[in-house]
């Protein structure tokens, strides 16, 4: 009875896990959007960007989700290694 809990209590975290990692991507994806969206040529010529400050923001962002995604399949093949 125990061990099938743990591996109910497993399947939960990695699904929690796939979540966190995908809500991540789709975050950086909108700043991306909404930065692209807003970008202008002023009178002058200059490129006016309100929202540059979105870009890093989006990088930072996406490259979590790829992190939760790598240190979730890297702890699940340990685990089942282990076992």
């Amino acid at each position: 009875m125990v061990i099938r809990s743990v591996g109910i209590k497993g399947e939960y975290m990695m699904k929690n896990k796939c979540v966190v990692a995908i809500s991540f991507m789709i975050l950086a994806i909108i700043s991306l959007t909404i930065h692209a969206s807003n970008s202008k040529v002023g009178a002058n010529g200059f490129l006016e960007e309100p929202f540059f400050f979105l870009v890093p923001i989006s990088y930072v962002l996406f490259l979590s989700g790829i992190g939760v995604l790598l240190f979730g399949f890297i702890t699940s093949k340990l685990k089942k290694s282990n076992r």
